[in-house]
């Protein structure tokens, strides 16, 4: 619901993780029924009709298995749903478990949906996955080769992590290209993903343009950002209790002396 597409995702939507994590609170008799609740206490919306976000992605995931196996091609899945599900289903392919339902509970705005998660889902998962799937995305990296043979113009994108990117472009951006040979670009486009992985096969470039710095990344350094927007993007949560610090720092050690040597010999 609020995912991005990339090829480097980097860390996890601070609003997904905080609003949609889930815990296991209990284990009930019978059939066994695992029971989770979200993390985070999630905010009320002064609103009668209303859902929380982490309460809709629940019902949202119950609806698209439902969807799945009922073999329904028209709703849009992303994949990295899709290679969760995958997984998911495998546990009934094992003797203890015959069959599992993802329950969403019933909320304000929508009743209770329970949602079987079976060998006919999975079986609809592996098809997706194994179709070639197609997906707007950029990739950030140096433009290190081009051929520029009539009809088949091509270009390697040498990304700062992971394997190079194969891209086709064309003639509109021939000249485009061949200036920014052995610098680092930003290429945008409509990518042809694998079977079964997020792994670009070939991104087809609609836009191409410089990055503002001569080094991946060195740029973000001088961005400004505040310590909020720095916590946040490194996933850093701020120190609840101060007895974890203990023992970091030896006993026999003059504190005092220990900080007057820092300042002196900074001077």
């Amino acid at each position: 619901m609020q995912g991005k597409k990339t090829v480097h995702p980097g860390p996890i939507n601070s609003a997904i993780q905080k609003e949609c994590t889930l815990e296991l609170v209990s284990i009930k008799r019978g059939s066994t029924r695992l029971q989770f609740g979200l993390a985070r206490p999630q905010e009320p919306l002064p609103f009668p009709d209303q859902t929380t976000f982490g309460a809709e992605v629940v019902a949202e995931l119950a609806l698209t298995i439902r969807s799945l196996g009922n073999g329904n091609s028209l709703r849009k899945i992303d994949a990295g749903v899709l290679q969760a599900l995958y997984g998911l289903g495998g546990l009934t392919e094992s003797r203890r478990i015959s069959e599992m339902d993802w329950i969403a509970p019933k909320t304000n705005g929508r009743n209770r949906i329970v949602a079987p998660v079976n060998n006919r889902v999975r079986e609809h998962v592996a098809a997706r996955l194994s179709a070639p799937r197609r997906a707007k995305m950029h990739v950030d990296g140096v433009l290190d080769m081009a051929d520029f043979k009539p009809r088949d113009q091509k270009c390697r994108i040498d990304p700062a992590i992971g394997v190079s990117v194969m891209c086709s472009f064309q003639e509109k951006h021939a000249s485009q290209v061949q200036s920014l040979l052995r610098k680092p670009v930003r290429a945008t486009g409509e990518a042809i993903l694998k079977p079964y992985s997020e792994r670009i096969e070939v991104l087809n470039i609609h836009e191409i343009e410089p990055l503002p710095s001569l080094a991946l990344g060195a740029g973000n350094f001088f961005a400004g950002s505040s310590l909020a927007e720095l916590a946040a993007a490194q996933n850093v949560k701020p120190l609840k209790d101060i007895s974890v610090l203990a023992g970091g720092f030896p006993e026999d050690v003059d504190i005092d002396k220990f900080l007057e040597g820092i300042y002196s010999s900074r001077k």
